[in-house]
């Protein structure tokens, strides 16, 4: 992973002329120059088995397009049978290992489980509608089959095109990384016949605007190109009673903090979670939340309903994650926000998060920081 403070850029060929960067006046935005773009990047198909599987080659190569948004995959599984059980975290823990990095190999995103990706998608607040579970989600306990989506973020707001990576050299591509999860993983009882795993990845992107149009002027690149925002995730060791955990992730704007505690099991860390939590920033307590406010929190902010937590029904919140957003001040929602209510780090920032838990576990941290390569926010 690269340092929080590090900017991860793209892989822009083209250089800065004075269409490329708004005035007060005749110029055209960005997001009004360009048009949006889909292609496909890959397909690879697997067999279920007892054993953690990768692509060929063990890497997925996205084509070089204008402006990459972020990445849709879809994964279909067919063709089992047998009655099965599933695992807590399935079935989007079938994907593990996930990366995508710049061609240097600086991490963007890393999560080591596709329910992490899953969880940055719900929360994230990218899309007008966010939770994969009600989209293209069936699973059926008949031989685990079904299909499922992961977005997979670059773009932060889609009002303007910030976040949007420059993807222009055919010589030096994104890589996107993941493993197919062994049948135990996302299994408790295993298909009696294995199933077929389609992974298919496909390109969401901004084209390459012209330098001016009806003799306008335009912004041909995102505002404040190579902004980049990361996922990541830590892991905490948590003991029975108070616990002051200090969050690593620092240095750059923090956009979302999702806490997932488990203990055991997600659904045994949401009864040991903290009631009330505390977050501290520099020593100085910035917030003090009962559970029940913090569910609460989340219902009006997502829409997610609390009273049946990890019900595989669409609109319901997640046993044990408790979603720390910044990202919702625009209309009261999270996402397409102003950039206002990010919190400003650095690498001596002391941020933490204090409370008393009932039981011992493991506390994962899903960070999403941003990098921003000059001015972002709305005058």
């Amino acid at each position: 992973m690269p340092s929080p403070t590090t900017t991860a850029g793209g892989t822009s060929q083209t250089t800065q002329t004075a269409a490329t960067q708004p005035s007060a006046t005749g110029i055209t935005p960005f997001r009004r120059a360009t048009k949006e773009h889909r292609e496909p990047v890959n397909t690879s198909v697997f067999t279920l088995s007892t054993s953690v599987q990768s692509p060929a080659g063990g890497v997925v190569s996205i084509p070089a397009y204008g402006y990459l948004r972020g990445l849709k995959i879809t994964v279909t599984i067919s063709g089992g049978a047998g009655t099965v059980v599933f695992n807590e975290d399935a079935p989007w823990n079938i994907l593990q290992n996930l990366i995508f990095a710049e061609p240097n190999g600086a991490q963007i995103v890393q999560f080591s489980s596709g329910y992490h990706l899953f969880l940055a998608g719900k929360y994230g607040g990218y899309q007008g509608w966010n939770d994969p579970k009600a989209t293209f989600y069936s699973f059926s306990t008949t031989g685990g089959n079904g299909q499922i989506t992961y977005w997979l973020p670059l773009e932060l707001n889609n009002r303007d095109g910030l976040g949007a990576l420059p993807n222009q050299n055919a010589a030096a591509l994104f890589q996107l990384r993941y493993s197919v999860s062994a049948a135990s993983t996302i299994f408790s009882t295993v298909p009696t016949t294995m199933p077929t795993v389609t992974v298919a990845v496909q390109a969401y992107e901004f084209d390459q605007p012209q330098s001016s149009t009806d003799g306008m002027a335009n912004q041909t690149t995102p505002p404040s190109m190579n902004t980049t925002q990361f996922w990541s995730e830590q892991q905490y060791p948590v003991v029975t009673g108070n616990n002051r955990i200090r969050l690593t992730r620092v240095g750059n704007y923090i956009r979302h903090l999702g806490f997932v505690y488990r203990a055991s099991t997600r659904a045994a860390g949401d009864t040991a979670f903290p009631d009330p939590a505390e977050l501290d920033l520099d020593a100085r307590p910035v917030d003090f939340v009962p559970k029940v406010l913090w569910r609460d929190t989340m219902y009006a902010r997502y829409g997610y309903s609390p009273n049946t937590l990890d019900g595989q029904a669409a609109g319901t919140q997640d046993s044990g994650v408790y979603w720390y957003d910044l990202a919702h001040e625009f209309d009261g929602s999270v996402g397409f926000e102003n950039r206002d209510g990010w919190w400003k780090t650095y690498g001596s920032s002391r941020l933490e998060l204090v409370g008393n838990f009932s039981s011992a576990g493991t506390l994962t941290v899903l960070t999403n920081d941003v990098a921003v390569a000059s001015n972002v926010f709305r005058s």
